[in-house]
């Protein structure tokens, strides 16, 4: 395989999530919405120049490859912003449902990265900074999974609050154990 070939065939996934996020806000029309995501990537751009001050342009191009960390800290701004807990589950208050059930299934995604990495041995954070395609592939997936799950109820359920957290990690784990050795091999 090429070595362009394979670069785009890697950077696809990354693309495709930051349009399809980009897609959700926009159609929206929420204005809590696009603020917590505009902040989200300029608190991303700042931590990135200071990790790394001898580089210019990494708060630009670095929260692009990892879009799922945008929106992560954008959900995590926006849920802190507009998040009501009720026995039916979480809802945020003011955000439309398909944009609410996108911004929970990612905040649920990251917080069960957080919470398994130390009991799976490390490879939910080592796929999540060092597989970003792979990452973005089981967030997309996490979401579809929580929109299906939700789809019939006004709020996002305790039962997809439960599956998003512990899917995740075990999906990134196992992805990255059987995706690892054929790019390896392949690319």
């Amino acid at each position: 395989m090429s070595p362009t070939l394979s670069s785009a065939l890697l950077l696809l996934p990354l693309v495709l999530y930051t349009l399809h996020a980009l897609w959700r806000l926009i159609a929206s029309d929420s204005l809590p919405a696009v603020l917590s995501f505009a902040l989200a990537y300029l608190t991303l751009g700042l931590i990135c120049r200071l990790a790394l001050p001898t580089l210019p342009m990494v708060p630009v191009w670095l929260p692009l490859l990892y879009p799922y960390a945008w929106v992560g800290v954008a959900a995590l701004l926006l849920a802190t912003a507009t998040l009501k807990v009720g026995r039916n589950g979480l809802r945020l208050e003011g955000i439309p449902p398909i944009l609410s059930i996108y911004v929970l299934s990612q905040l649920c995604m990251h917080a069960g990265v957080l919470l398994l990495t130390p009991l799976l041995s490390g490879r939910p954070a080592q796929a999540y900074s060092m597989l970003p395609p792979l990452v973005a592939t089981g967030a997309y997936l996490i979401y579809r999974l929580c929109l299906k799950l939700c789809r019939h109820q006004p709020a996002f359920s305790w039962l997809a609050v439960m599956v998003s957290t512990l899917a995740a990690p075990l999906l990134l784990g196992w992805m990255a154990e059987l995706s690892v050795p054929l790019m390896l091999r392949h690319f």
